[in-house]
């Protein structure tokens, strides 16, 4: 329990700081998820082989390497937060524990990627970053904890904000129908995001 009251607003230059390491920590141990077989290997047909297998393992890397980057620049929006308040640390807090668990996930997806079970472990982790991101922003909207200069578009703000849930919510669903197409589906989440970032400097221009 706290001893500081829960009106008490502080900087939130120490959340932002622990956000940027661990956000480096868990993209730098992404590339663990990929794991060279074990085993000698005497011809170059076993090396292609060998090399086959590695490559879906790369393409996990990369997805969840750019999702990362995705949430880390959406979370550059915390400038636009004046003050924080310890309600809305510990909401930054259990964001963080989705981030710092998301290698884990990948490399449970990496490992075993023709089982259901593996690719909802990995679907759920991104659905609740989705989800603590949102609320996040949501407490920090109708607290009035955000700049008063953005908020004309604080409703494009909220809307944008519930895209990714919606993607990943898809993708879940997608998994019980055809599991391959759910990770394509999720690439899309990158793309869309430099969309979206193009559309809102347009608009603010």
């Amino acid at each position: 329990m706290s001893q500081y009251p829960e009106g008490l607003l502080i900087p939130t230059r120490r959340v932002e700081t622990l956000t940027d390491g661990l956000f480096a920590i868990a993209m730098t141990i992404l590339v663990v998820t990929i794991q060279i077989p074990v085993g000698p290997i005497h011809t170059a047909d076993l090396f292609v082989q060998t090399t086959s297998e590695i490559i879906p393992k790369f393409a996990v890397y990369f997805l969840s390497f750019l999702l990362l980057a995705v949430f880390w620049v959406d979370h550059h929006m915390f400038y636009l937060v004046k003050k924080s308040n310890f309600t809305l640390i510990w909401l930054n807090i259990f964001w963080l524990m989705f981030i710092a668990l998301l290698p884990l996930s990948t490399s449970i997806i990496a490992q075993f990627p023709e089982y259901q079970l593996a690719q909802l472990i990995f679907d759920f982790n991104l659905l609740f970053i989705g989800l603590f991101f949102y609320i996040i922003w949501s407490y920090s909207l109708d607290r009035g904890l955000i700049s008063e200069k953005v908020k004309p578009y604080y409703p494009y703000i909220k809307r944008s904000l519930l895209f990714m849930p919606i993607v990943i919510s898809v993708t879940i669903l997608f998994t019980f129908i055809n599991p391959k197409w759910s990770m394509v589906i999720l690439f899309m989440i990158p793309v869309f995001s430099l969309v979206g970032r193009k559309l809102w400097s347009n608009n603010k221009t």
